[in-house]
């Protein structure tokens, strides 16, 4: 039975966690690494080269327990996989709001905290906003309603405003029901918006923008040939019945490991009231 999953470190368990040329696996408690090194590797497991770092948490915190140290682990992440030097980042929300489970990307760039029209239009006026980071945060919609391949959209808008790198926020389908909204996952390889749900879209990753991309995910569906224990081609796909908790305080938890991560002048309190 093949199940659909975007994750890495399903890939890997799902092939009887088998030494694979070219691929390596560090598992670190609640942190898994796997790290495609060559076309063997991305043969074997079905995954881009590069890495891929899963973080296991329960994502749907309330706002009062984003502060319990999750938040600094997954910054810490993210900041590993963000080329060195940057001065500037796109935040990509991608999905379509009018599904819950597929509006993690939209819902995260709502608390994303874009600073870049602030330090263009008042950094030479005022040296309190040289603390700020420059970002900037689009939703790109779906191409059923917009007529537009998201990568189209972000290539459109990289080329204009020319970030150094892209960081894309995606749901994601898993193919085990346990991991769902208890997962993050995080890539320098960039990402297939759908792929997980046969749904292949442009792909968006350094290759197709020319500047490098980080994705980040929390699975939010699962094929049912999971459920009903036998290979239904992956026609179905559900979620579990708090997704719109999940949803939320995903999208919550994610964009403030993006701006905790970037905004480094600010603290974390201070972001989160500024955005939350």
């Amino acid at each position: 039975m093949e199940n659909r999953t975007d994750l890495a470190v399903e890939s890997y368990e799902n092939g009887g966690k088998t030494v694979l040329d070219g691929v390596k696996v560090e598992e670190n408690d609640n942190v898994t690494t796997v790290t495609v090194f060559n076309e063997n590797g991305a043969a074997a497991l079905g995954k881009g080269i590069g890495k891929y770092i899963t973080y296991c948490t329960d994502t749907a915190l309330d706002d009062s327990q984003i502060f319990d140290g999750r938040l600094d682990e997954l910054s810490k992440i993210l900041s590993s996989l963000l080329p060195k030097n940057i001065k500037s980042v796109l935040v990509a929300g991608l999905g379509n709001t009018d599904i819950t489970a597929d509006a993690l990307g939209p819902k995260t760039v709502n608390y994303v905290l874009a600073t870049r029209h602030i330090i263009n239009d008042y950094n030479n006026d005022n040296s309190y906003f040289s603390d700020f980071f420059n970002v900037s945060s689009i939703s790109t919609g779906v191409l059923g309603d917009t007529g537009i391949e998201s990568a189209e959209i972000i290539k459109g808008v990289v080329n204009q405003i020319k970030p150094d790198c892209v960081i894309a926020v995606d749901a994601l389908a898993a193919s085990s029901s346990s991991r769902l909204g208890n997962t993050v996952q995080l890539s320098d390889v960039g990402i297939s918006p759908g792929s997980g749900v046969g749904n292949h879209r442009y792909e968006i990753s350094e290759s197709t923008l020319g500047v490098p991309v980080v994705s980040i995910g929390i699975p939010t569906v699962v094929s049912t040939s999971v459920i009903r224990g036998k290979n239904d081609n992956g026609a179905m796909f559900v979620t579990p019945r708090e997704i719109d908790r999940i949803i939320e305080h995903g999208a919550k938890l994610i964009a403030m490991t993006v701006n905790v991560c970037l905004q480094k002048n600010i603290d974390a309190k201070d972001l989160f009231s500024l955005v939350g």
